[in-house]
């Protein structure tokens, strides 16, 4: 049951950072919701996962590792992205 909430909560999370994605115009606001999208909903899928199969077990520590370079990555991957953004829109304006 604990585990069906939490992928609900992590399938939840990600559909409303695709339709952040779609509703705001700009690059910039657009990064918040794609950052939120590698954090939240994998964190609490792997944390589904953890319950249902534990954390020692080969699939919870699996689970966990694409969490976090999922975190990881993701972050970076917006910095960078939303640098390039900011310095194209300076050159554009």
């Amino acid at each position: 049951m604990i585990a069906a909430v939490l992928v609900s909560l992590g399938v939840g999370a990600e559909l409303v950072c695709c339709a952040g994605l779609l509703a705001m115009r700009n690059p910039i606001d657009r990064l918040h919701y794609a950052a939120t999208g590698t954090t939240v909903g994998p964190a609490l899928v792997a944390a589904a996962v953890c319950v249902e199969e534990g954390v020692l077990s080969s699939n919870g520590l699996n689970a966990l590792a694409v969490a976090l370079m999922l975190a990881l990555l993701g972050g970076a991957l917006a910095s960078v992205t939303g640098y390039v953004a900011h310095a194209k829109r300076g050159r554009d304006s």
